[in-house]
């Protein structure tokens, strides 16, 4: 059986990193579409967009910038899917 001390211990372990998946949003990747541009340029405009240690989203996008995650809006109707016997070809005969 395990002894109070030892359950103690890894509670104190376990909890830490079990709840680190939780606590934290994941970080956006950004890209500017049919720009070329280098990681210095990107540093730039994110040090510029940061204010009190948070990212102005809106900054970024002023400066030409799209989120590549976390922020696409679910679709409201579903995409219809192909009538029965219908393929890519036509209709089976």
């Amino acid at each position: 059986m395990i002894g109070r001390s030892a359950l103690v211990l890894l509670v104190i372990v376990l909890a830490p990193v079990a709840l680190s998946g939780c606590s934290a949003e994941r970080e956006r990747q950004w890209a500017k579409p049919g720009a070329d541009y280098t990681i210095a340029e990107f540093t730039r405009d994110r040090d510029v967009c940061t204010k009190k240690g948070v990212l102005d989203e809106q900054c970024m996008k002023e400066r030409g910038w799209v989120p590549m995650t976390g922020d696409r809006e679910q679709r409201d109707t579903p995409v219809p899917s192909s009538k029965a016997g219908v393929g890519p070809r036509g209709p089976r005969y």
